[in-house]
């Protein structure tokens, strides 16, 4: 199962535009995939406060990002590549997640070849609740693959108790 977490510029969504991905691959953890992303020139938007928690700096970003094209073209072949059958990423917040990856494909003019799921998909609703509360319990490092990981990590937990 592939877990993708996404840290942005900020949190205005009509500003804003990602700027770190990670998916955490469950099932074969030394095969997850991280990067930091170039901003595009039209890229802007440059949140403070998102700077302070999640602590990239955009100098970060301009040294050692991707451009937004190979972004995209490495997160379509990696999800192809780690999940042939069902080309899917499980987010917890999907609605934002979607969002910045909608901005990323956009921006580079690719077409996203994979889906977005929540974790709705993988847990009914009364087990949902106490995964998303336990998830609200955890320092998360705001940082994309240490996110997905925890996220990962406690999904399968949820996962295996069936």
């Amino acid at each position: 199962m592939l877990i993708i977490d996404i840290e942005a510029s900020g949190l205005d969504p009509v500003h804003s535009y990602p700027i770190e991905i990670g998916i955490y691959n469950t099932e074969k953890p030394d095969k997850s995939l991280s990067f930091l992303i170039k901003p595009h020139e039209s890229w802007v938007y440059w949140d403070e406060i998102a700077e302070e928690i999640h602590g990239i700096h955009l100098d970060e970003l301009l040294t050692h990002g991707i451009t937004p094209v190979e972004a995209c073209n490495r997160l379509n072949q990696f999800v192809l590549n780690a999940a042939e059958d069902k080309p899917f990423v499980i987010s917890d917040a999907p609605d934002f997640d979607f969002m910045w990856l909608r901005c990323l494909f956009l921006c580079a003019d690719v077409r996203m070849q994979f889906k977005v799921c929540g974790i709705d998909s993988m847990l009914e609703p009364n087990r949902q609740t106490t995964l998303f509360a336990e998830l609200e319990r955890q320092e998360m490092p705001h940082r994309a693959l240490a996110d997905a990981r925890i996220i990962g990590e406690i999904l399968m937990g949820y996962l295996s108790k069936h």
